[in-house]
């Protein structure tokens, strides 16, 4: 599978149009907000929310996931594979839209979304292109997808990025790794420092910390900015469960540990008792044997003398 982000150009009536029109070739599998039986209805319903917040002039999320040719994959399949893509870029609480086409060499469904969420605010998936392309990487290794040759799709533009963005996924994908093997913020903080990112915390006017921002070659970035996971309540929550459940591991271990040792102390007592049950029978059979032994030897007629 690979997956490629559309420029948002198209309006959401020329999306809808060209993803859901021809019924022929395209079939609504998902739709979550709007109206899935109609384009025109479709993309009435994306610019309610849209006008929400009218100063984003482009609104349109337009994605389109290819499987290759010789995967055989459900619609099940399909919409549980986009919709984990929408979450990978970022396009949560808001309106989605999965349709299938037919009629090209290779499987594939398009994805609209709504960059104006339910809450009327926008949705800010810094280079979401850098951001597909990893979520498309995780979702074939996890589903054991076959990547579509990369040269029959239009390779990703890394020079389109500016310098901002390319700086914000950086940071992204340090805090990313290091919050997998970090225990506290503090340690995030140390390794972090070590790649030449810088933590900053926002506090309020009692000294408790209320926020946080990452500096990385001069520019400051704002942790929600980023990525909503990266808000400072959500990566205190984030260390603090991750921390709880390496402690649980760490216990299950130990106990897992402790059975075993257990289980080889039962082992051994039972071999010892074996061993000691096969010396008593050997013992009480080499009695039996003698007991017979002189039995018999009593029971033979004596010489007599003349």
């Amino acid at each position: 599978m690979i997956g490629r982000i559309f420029s948002p150009s198209m309006s959401f009536v020329r999306a809808c149009q060209y993803v859901m029109q021809d019924r022929q070739r395209a079939q609504v599998l998902y739709q979550e907000g709007v109206r899935g039986h109609n384009y025109r209805l479709a993309a009435r319903d994306f610019e309610v929310v849209a006008q929400l917040h009218e100063t984003i002039g482009k609104p349109v999320f337009h994605a389109v996931l290819t499987f290759h040719r010789k995967e055989e994959l459900d619609n099940g399949r399909k919409v549980e594979l986009a919709l984990k893509y929408f979450d990978g870029v970022g396009m949560v609480n808001t309106q989605l839209l999965i349709a299938a086409h037919n009629d090209a060499r290779h499987e594939h469904v398009h994805l609209l979304a709504n960059r104006i969420d339910y809450d009327g605010k926008p949705i800010h998936n810094f280079p979401e292109v850098l951001r597909g392309r990893d979520t498309v990487q995780q979702l074939n290794d996890e589903y054991g997808l076959v990547p579509v040759a990369a040269k029959d799709l239009r390779q990703i533009n890394f020079d389109a990025l500016d310098r901002s963005d390319l700086r914000k996924y950086a940071v992204y994908r340090s805090v990313k790794t290091a919050l997998a093997q970090v225990k506290d913020m503090d340690e995030l903080e140390r390794r972090l420092g070590s790649e030449g990112i810088g933590m900053r915390y926002r506090l309020d006017e009692a000294g408790r910390r209320v926020g946080i921002s990452f500096l990385y070659q001069s520019e400051a970035f704002r942790g929600s900015k980023i990525d909503r996971e990266f808000s400072l309540g959500r990566l205190e929550r984030t260390v603090k469960e991750r921390q709880e459940l390496r402690q649980w591991e760490e216990q299950k271990r130990a106990i897992g540990q402790q059975v075993r040792q257990e289980e080889q102390v039962l082992k051994e007592r039972e071999a010892a008792r074996q061993v000691e049950e096969m010396k008593r029978q050997e013992e009480l059979s080499r009695r039996e044997t003698q007991e017979q032994e002189e039995k018999r030897l009593r029971q033979r007629p004596r010489l007599r003398m003349h």
